[in-house]
């Protein structure tokens, strides 16, 4: 009767604190969009197009692939035989791919533009019939298989009249990531920071209809992003520094034409 009642103690303590957390996220949430600036962006074939509702003004951002800027590796895992019935004999084997590319992000060419340069590297574990295996085997369907695959984002962003540079990573754009021995797919959020010789901001989830949300090691909310789907929206607060404004707006830029290539 006593660990009973101990275990509905321990749900109503989780419940409650859960719906706290819950509750102060959103409060700073609402407080960060009263005192935000709200851009719509428009994203198409590499070029960005930011507008504010109501606005005639808008600004462009160019997203470059530098091709010589490439590299893939492949490395064998592991190798099975296994038998599948009225198919036959399967040969697998198990490979980890990993990729690499460089990209830019530049806004204008002006003395106040904003740039930055960054790689994407990708790691798949990937299930991968041998020549051998298509032989004894009866049914090539379905043999090759991606088991997981994720994507580490990671560079600097830089105003051209500061000569403070901001670092950046980011983690989990796609949402998605498959696992192994399990019959589901888990949604993971995204993950990253960016931060210079003052200042770390990080991801967390948000409380209204954007995807992540910029903090502050103090909690402070600063910006937040809808990128996963269209339209795709920032918002930013009116009251930090111009060239963080455009940093963090390059971050989000990079994090939409990542997501959407």
């Amino acid at each position: 009767m006593k660990k009973k009642i101990l275990i509905q103690a321990t749900y109503i303590l989780l419940f409650n604190l859960l719906f706290l957390n819950s509750y102060c996220q959103s409060a700073k949430d609402s407080v960060m969009i009263a005192n935000s600036e709200k851009w719509n962006i428009n994203y198409k074939k590499g070029i960005f197009t930011l507008s504010q509702p109501g606005n005639a003004q808008t600004f462009t951002m160019n997203l470059i692939k530098i091709d010589s800027g490439f590299a893939k590796h492949k490395k064998k895992d592991s190798a099975d035989i296994e038998f599948s019935g009225s198919e036959g004999l399967d040969q697998s084997k198990y490979m980890t791919i990993t990729k690499k590319r460089f990209y830019k992000l530049q806004s204008g060419n002006d003395e106040n533009s904003t740039q930055a340069v960054f790689s994407a590297d990708a790691e798949s574990k990937e299930k991968r019939q041998t020549f051998l295996g298509k032989m004894i085997s009866k049914n090539d369907e379905g043999k090759d298989e991606v088991l997981s695959n994720t994507t580490t984002i990671s560079g600097i962003i830089w105003r051209n009249n500061n000569i403070s540079k901001w670092q950046f990573a980011l983690d989990n754009l796609n949402n998605a990531q498959a696992n192994q021995g399990l019959p589901f797919i888990l949604k993971i959020p995204v993950s990253g920071f960016i931060k210079d010789g003052k200042d770390s901001l990080f991801f967390q989830p948000s409380s209204f209809n954007a995807d992540a949300v910029l903090v502050n090691t103090n909690g402070d909310h600063f910006a937040a992003v809808k990128f996963r789907k269209k339209p795709f929206i920032i918002w930013a607060r009116k009251d930090i520094d111009n060239s963080l404004q455009d940093a963090i707006a390059a971050l989000f830029a990079i994090m939409i034409g990542m997501k959407e290539k």
